[in-house]
């Protein structure tokens, strides 16, 4: 507030003060008159208590005004300074507006001088382009083309070193860690190869059993026949009795229910019967008998009972001559060591190698492939989706979802490739080594001579022609011949692939 108000303001006050004293003293005397006192000396007290107020009051104004004249002071020293303050930033960001408008210019100037180059450049470019043309006596197209295929060449030679070095890498760190688990897995699971045919064969030491079997107008053995659905053969060899069937189970009661007839001596419907029934019973036993034994096998102490007996009937089913019950064992076996090497759930694993091919025993009677079966059964018993996963995909057509499937399918792969385990008809060997060989010649073209498949088809060598294939492309072929037997073909273990590449000098000594 300005000092001038304030004195105006303040002598308003006093003026005031002093009507008001003035009209209090006018008062006062109209009450001395009527009172009698002397006025002099009211005139007296009078100007003493109107002189004590304009001394306090005067007092009172220097006192304000020193007060505001300070506090102005100080207003105009922050004003300065805050001025000062102003000053100094003004000065600066007109520094940093010139400092702004010099690099504009330099940018401006480089741009300009960026641009005039790259105009240069593309004179000189396309100068060297004619000049390089003239010189190479190619054009333009001529050199593209032969740059691509120099970078072929160089893409080809790249890829055939990082197979090289990625091949030499997985064996160095796989290789020794591989061949120990699988050679621990192996030699615990080592089983000897047990071959199966249709057939199974009963030895008698007369020729007269032979006509007790047959019984009257063929009585017997037609009864025997429609009993267990099994053909049997009497006319083949002599001393010998053979039944035949697709279905081993029913080949096994059979076989049972003829050996008590024949070593009982009374042969008719009645007895067949009643021998047919009571090897249905033995056979009933042995397969809950052997179901315990897979569900120990695979540490399944609570299985259920009905899962129980459905497992143990693969005693009496085979695969490419290998016993489903033997081939199930080893495969849990091996599926165990494999999944404790890499840390997997063991007992899962061991479960889904228990019912892996359990669907094997139903293929007779339901039209699909063996492991869609395994999974159906498994989820009918309500088992976990990861469980039938890895029973599902352990031939990869479905996609594994866990490493306790690719265990699975590893498991199988082992015990179904390890030699004398299976055995292939001649028709099947065949096959399979014609498809290997065809693969083979598909990738390699005319730049193939000549494709031998040996070792059983466990290896495939290719003599390629040295003019038409380099060293780098031989590596790349012989992968690439790899990934197509992978994809196309259907073989036990595995298929080793060897391209041969060489070249032979030839001259005549006369």
């Amino acid at each position: 507030m300005n000092i001038g108000v304030i004195l105006a303001i303040t002598l308003s006050v006093t003026v005031l003060v002093v009507v008001i004293t003035v009209l209090v003293l006018k008062y006062a005397l109209k009450w001395v008159n009527i009172n009698n006192i002397p006025v002099a000396e009211l005139e007296k007290a009078a100007k003493k208590v109107l002189g004590d107020k304009m001394s306090k009051a005067e007092q009172e104004i220097e006192d304000m005004k020193s007060r505001e004249e300070k506090r102005i002071r100080e207003m105009r020293k922050e004003s300065t300074e805050h001025e000062e303050i102003l000053i100094e930033r003004e000065k600066k960001l007109n520094k940093r507006s010139r400092i702004l408008d010099e690099k504009s210019e330099d940018l401006n100037s480089r741009e300009t001088k960026l641009k005039n180059g790259v105009e240069r450049l593309e004179i000189d470019r396309a100068d060297l382009k004619k000049e390089l043309e003239k010189i190479s006596g190619l054009s333009k197209e001529e050199a593209r083309e032969k740059l691509i295929a120099e970078v072929n060449q160089d893409m080809k030679e790249y890829e055939a070193k990082k197979i090289r070095q990625a091949e030499k890498n997985i064996e160095m760190v796989a290789d020794e860690k591989a061949q120990k688990i699988l050679v621990e897995a192996m030699q615990q699971v080592a089983t000897d190869y047990v071959g199966e045919t249709t057939t199974k064969t009963i030895k008698v030491d007369d020729e007269k059993v032979k006509g007790r079997v047959i019984g009257k107008e063929g009585r017997n053995i037609r009864a025997f026949e429609q009993l267990t659905g099994v053909d049997v053969i009497v006319d083949e060899s002599p001393n010998a009795i053979a039944l035949s069937s697709f279905d081993p189970l029913r080949r096994e009661i059979a076989y049972v229910a003829m050996t008590k007839l024949i070593a009982d001596g009374r042969i008719h419907p009645g007895s067949i019967e009643e021998a047919v029934r009571k090897a249905k019973n033995e056979i009933s036993v042995e397969i809950k008998k052997n179901g315990q034994i897979l569900a120990d096998e695979a540490d399944w102490a609570d299985m259920d009972l009905g899962l129980m007996k459905l497992v143990g009937k693969m005693k009496y089913r085979s695969s490419y001559g290998q016993s489903l019950m033997s081939h199930t064992i080893e495969v849990i076996r091996l599926a165990e060591v494999l999944a404790t090497e890499i840390g997997a759930d063991v007992g899962l694993v061991k479960k889904a190698a228990l019912l892996h091919d359990v669907g094997k025993v139903l293929t007779h009677k339901v039209d699909s492939p063996h492991h869609q079966i395994s999974g159906q059964i498994a989820r009918k018993y309500m088992l976990d989706e990861k469980l039938v996963n890895a029973i599902e995909a352990h031939h990869l057509d479905i996609e594994p979802q866990s490493p306790e499937a690719v265990i699975i399918y590893l498991a199988d792969a082992i015990s179904g490739s390890r030699p004398g385990a299976r055995k292939d008809s001649y028709e099947q060997y065949i096959q399979r080594i014609e498809g290997i060989e065809t693969a083979a010649k598909e990738i390699g073209g005319d730049r193939i001579q000549d494709v031998f498949a040996i070792k059983a088809g466990r290896e495939i060598r290719i003599i390629v022609n040295p003019k038409l294939v380099s060293d780098d492309e031989a590596v790349v072929m012989a992968r690439d011949i790899a990934k197509e037997i992978e994809s196309k073909q259907s073989y036990p273990g595995n298929v080793e692939v060897t391209v041969i590449r060489e070249t032979r000098a030839t001259d005549v000594a006369k």
